[in-house]
């Protein structure tokens, strides 16, 4: 990383520059204002606990921090005249001319807010306007009377946001790195930097819109779990708070089901462990809840939204998608570059560990489906199947990137999706008279769906020579049935083995791996 103060510098100067795009402006800023501006981010540095989030009203040449989603990392390296201590030195030598030997290079990509991230898992330290302003005027030059970053984003980027319907209204920043890195399209950072304005990069820099930028100074691993998850976890016996969890997801269907719940918190659970070639990925596991065929458009609108605020309220990243024909016409379903310059977002550009509620109802009883449509179902079903997202660019064919989507759909008839399991809501479960311990559900599914958790998972001999018998048994019954039994219980088992705070696959979680399945058997399909 290139040295703070360097960074700080160039970050200055170039929104001094970019403060007259397109007009012409005065501005001289003399180098003690610079230098106590360097002194006051240093200190706030001191505590990142207490630097504010970006936000729409984050002051120019403020300090904040932006845990995003990187939607594009396409752009080529940009190359920059950093700033100095002097920057007649810099950028002239003897004859006025620019000394091009003191060019440098950084990474360049464009940062959204993460699509479907549930207000509760936002960074909780917030600064008030008061405080807020009063950060501005520390921070900010005194010839900086720009208003802030609350207008809407350029049209531009109105196609860069993963979910439709957002057009300029979300928080999206243009991240430059002064390191030599490299990040994957549809990976979440948390970037600590300096907020200012510039170009967004482009075949016609002279006609480029200005978009907010973040100039940063630091990388943090958003992937680091806190100590007071860990602590709500341990406080509390893990088995029952999970028991309690399993009350809390039947909820999301009417009338609550345990059955449903149980197969909904192995959902949560799950997540790609491993990529077999030529076949589907370990530990992943999409379920099809069935509900009942209702007469009012109004009740299953009602269900579906309880569903949805239920696992929202204990899970991050959740991410509703009520299928329709016309959405399926309109919005693109995967990334898509029209020209090499700029990606286009697709709406299965999610964070790793998103929750996807795919709702069919409003599929109806179908209709025609033009070529667009029928890229984006099949683009839904290999993000379901394969955990893999099609990118489109020119001269580029079967680009895929891995992802890691937990998928539910809710329908009233057999889904299109190729679903794991199927379930029918038929049966009701005693509603729990217990207030939801929402913390504590969202460490323990914090820490049990972890990669860490997840490569404890032990299968002992013994289990695994009753699951032989069992399946030997299952062949003489059922000859025909028996190989996908024993692949569609072997996913359930494993991820029921992680819902327990031992992640072992014993006898007793392998029996009611088979009683669970015994009783979504029996449940048969509703018509």
């Amino acid at each position: 990383m290139l040295a703070l103060e360097e960074i700080l510098r160039t970050a200055h100067k170039e929104h001094d520059q970019g403060h007259g795009h397109g007009e012409e402006v005065e501005v001289e800023v003399s180098n003690e204002e610079i230098e106590r501006y360097i002194q006051t981010i240093k200190t706030q540095l001191q505590d990142e606990s207490a630097i504010p989030a970006y936000s729409k009203t984050s002051a120019p040449l403020s300090l904040v921090s932006f845990k995003c989603l990187l939607q594009d990392t396409g752009y080529p390296m940009e190359v920059y005249l950093p700033g100095s201590s002097s920057d007649a030195e810099a950028e002239a030598g003897p004859s006025g001319q620019v000394d091009w030997t003191q060019l440098k290079e950084r990474w360049v990509g464009w940062g959204v807010e993460i699509p479907g991230e549930q207000e509760w898992s936002k960074k909780a330290v917030q600064l008030t306007e008061e405080a807020n302003l009063e950060r501005r005027l520390d921070n900010v030059s005194l010839h900086d009377t720009r208003d802030n970053q609350s207008k809407s984003l350029p049209k531009s980027v109105h196609s860069k946001y993963p979910l439709p319907g957002k057009e300029g209204a979300y928080l999206g920043a243009l991240i430059k790195v002064y390191d030599d890195v490299s990040f994957k399209p549809a990976s979440v950072h948390d970037f600590i930097g300096v907020l200012s304005e510039s170009s967004l990069p482009s075949n016609e820099p002279e006609t480029a819109d200005l978009v907010p930028t973040l100039h940063v100074l630091k990388v943090i691993d958003p992937s680091t779990p806190s100590s007071s998850s860990a602590a709500a976890v341990a406080s509390q016996s893990q088995e029952e708070i999970r028991e309690d969890l399993i009350d809390h997801l039947a909820t999301a269907f009417d009338p609550p089901d345990r059955l449903a719940a149980t197969y909904l918190l192995l959902t949560l659970l799950s997540s790609p462990t491993s990529r077999p070639t030529g076949m589907s990925p370990v530990g992943t596991l999409a379920i099809n809840f069935r509900r009942r065929s209702q007469s009012g458009g109004n009740v299953v609108t009602s269900t579906s939204s309880r569903f949805h605020d239920i696992v929202s309220s204990v899970t991050p990243h959740v991410v509703p998608l009520p299928l329709t024909i016309p959405l399926l016409h309109s919005h693109s379903f995967y990334p898509i570059s029209a020209d090499s310059s700029s990606l286009d977002a697709g709406l299965l550009q999610l964070a790793h560990g998103t929750v996807l509620i795919i709702d069919e109802d409003g599929m109806g009883n179908g209709g025609q489906l033009n070529e667009k449509a029928l890229k984006n179902l099949r683009a839904l079903a290999e993000c379901v199947t394969e955990q893999k997202v099609r990118y489109e660019y020119p001269y580029m064919e079967g680009l895929k990137m891995e992802c890691a989507t937990r998928v539910a759909v809710l329908s009233q008839g057999k889904t299109l999706m190729p679903v794991d399991i199927s379930i029918s809501l038929t049966s009701a479960s005693p509603r729990s008279t217990k207030e939801p311990a929402l913390d504590k559900f969202r460490s323990y599914l914090a820490h049990h769906s972890s990669s860490a958790h997840a490569s404890r998972i032990v299968i002992p001999d013994e289990t695994a020579q009753l699951i032989q018998d069992d399946f030997v048994a299952s062949r003489r019954e059922k000859a025909d049935e028996a190989e996908e039994a024993l692949k569609r219980r072997m996913k359930v088992a494993r991820l029921l083995a992680l819902s327990y705070s031992g992640a072992e696959l014993t006898k007793q979680v392998w029996e009611e791996t088979v009683r669970l399945d015994q009783e979504v058997y029996s449940r048969g399909t509703l018509s």
